[in-house]
């Protein structure tokens, strides 16, 4: 009787814990919705009644538009380099050379690092070699130094997992290494590709710290959101914040179904060929 009253009692405790977690992590960003409608010129309490105006002064705003297409373009570009650099290195280290191991722990290591020491070592080498800083120099190398060691993580294991023994039949039948690219190995590995697209694509276009430093004069939407919050701390901001989270959330559900409906597709193909 008293074991699975402890079991019972752990259980419910575990469960108070998650929930505990899961509002710890989750009421700011609820407060922050609920405070977007508010009908208030401040941008917390008192409630001022419901209303959708900061909505609206945000996306007939054009400097808030120009840094949420400046975020968007230069994501595209860095989720697009990331990914076929994290493959081409997933491919190079399925093969034994020399310092594998020292160039594994190289690539890991801007994972480790403060962004804020990466980010000013990058900004004062870029001035020693008379770069100045801007949105497609200096941020487009600062974003790829933090991005393409999470696509290597997110392609290697399913290109390490892959039968190197199928490409070498395809390649006794005839096959080039293109061919055998193209229509082995890629269809394999196509759901880590997205993957790694989707997920650099959105460290990218919420990345702060490092653009803060080497983005220079111009604007993306999480340096223009800071500046708002400095100079005019009002509702908008928090609309402003919530249309950026609802853009990420539409992302991420854009990419499942794109998962899901490949499954879907093969599960499909496989029962026809059954």
């Amino acid at each position: 009787m008293k074991g699975p009253l402890s079991r019972s009692g752990a259980a419910t405790a575990f469960g108070l814990f998650a929930i505990a977690v899961y509002v710890f992590l989750y009421l700011p960003v609820i407060t922050m919705v609920v405070l977007s409608f508010n009908n208030s010129i401040g941008i917390g309490l008192p409630w001022g009644g419901f209303t959708t105006r900061w909505y609206r002064e945000s996306l007939e705003n054009a400097l808030a538009r120009n840094a949420f297409l400046s975020s968007v373009q230069l994501a595209v570009v860095v989720s697009l380099v990331s990914s076929s650099l994290g493959l081409g290195v997933a491919l190079a280290f399925r093969r034994a050379f020399r310092g594998k191991a020292l160039m594994l722990n190289a690539l890991i290591l801007p994972l480790l690092m403060p962004g804020i020491v990466l980010a000013v070592g990058q900004i004062t080498l870029w001035n020693l070699l008379g770069l100045l800083p801007g949105l497609w120099g200096t941020a487009l190398l600062g974003h790829l130094v933090y991005t393409v060691p999470f696509a290597f993580l997110n392609i290697f294991p399913r290109v390490h997992r892959f039968d190197p023994n199928i490409e070498a039949a395809a390649a006794d039948l005839g096959a080039g290494p293109w061919t055998v690219f193209a229509t082995i190995l890629l269809p394999r590995i196509l759901p880590g590709l997205l993957a790694s697209a989707l997920f650099c694509f959105t460290l990218s276009f919420d990345e702060f710290t490092r653009t803060l430093f080497l983005i220079g004069a111009e604007n993306t939407l999480p340096i223009y959101f800071w500046s708002i919050i400095l100079t005019d701390p009002s509702p908008a901001a928090s609309a402003i914040a919530t249309l950026s989270v609802l853009f990420s959330l539409g992302i991420v559900a854009l990419g499942l179904l794109a998962l899901s409906g490949r499954r879907r597709g093969r599960a499909a193909l496989a029962g026809a060929q059954g």
